[in-house]
């Protein structure tokens, strides 16, 4: 019994602990900024503190483990701003390739070597030579 291999397996490697490095940034990032709000806000309005803090959690939380058809929700956010800000007009240009044109060859050329070909030939007479008189002089 055969098995297949899976193939193009991509993994981002883990670092810290379950989480890759992008997790780890956004997450990190977020634990940082609210350290540094606790001291600006923390102290004097923990309410506030606390809303803002919860904010930034959950968007770090969903940048990092949230994925919309297997694309994480920075890259859908990315493409959604190129799509929206980018020019929305499609010009088609044609590829240049290369024109090959039949080389012409003369009737004379293409008789002779239709003549050289074949070694039947036809009787000056006959319903034959009238039908091939027509088809000729009809092209």
């Amino acid at each position: 019994m055969q098995f297949q291999v899976p193939q193009f397996i991509e993994h981002d490697p883990k670092i810290l602990g379950p989480f890759t490095v992008k997790q780890s940034i956004y997450i990190g990032g977020a634990m940082g900024a609210c350290f540094f709000l606790y001291f600006s806000l923390g102290k004097s309005n923990f309410f506030l503190y606390v809303i803002v803090c919860g904010a930034l959690f959950a968007s770090a939380l969903g940048l990092a483990f949230l994925k919309v058809e297997g694309l994480g929700i920075s890259t859908v956010s990315k493409n959604f701003l190129n799509f929206t800000v980018g020019s929305k007009i499609y010009k088609w240009d044609r590829k240049a390739s290369p024109v090959f044109l039949p080389t012409r060859t003369s009737r004379k050329s293409v008789e002779t070597k239709k003549e050289e070909k074949t070694k039947l030939t036809l009787r000056p007479s006959g319903k034959i030579e009238s039908l091939s008189k027509k088809i000729f002089f009809e092209k």
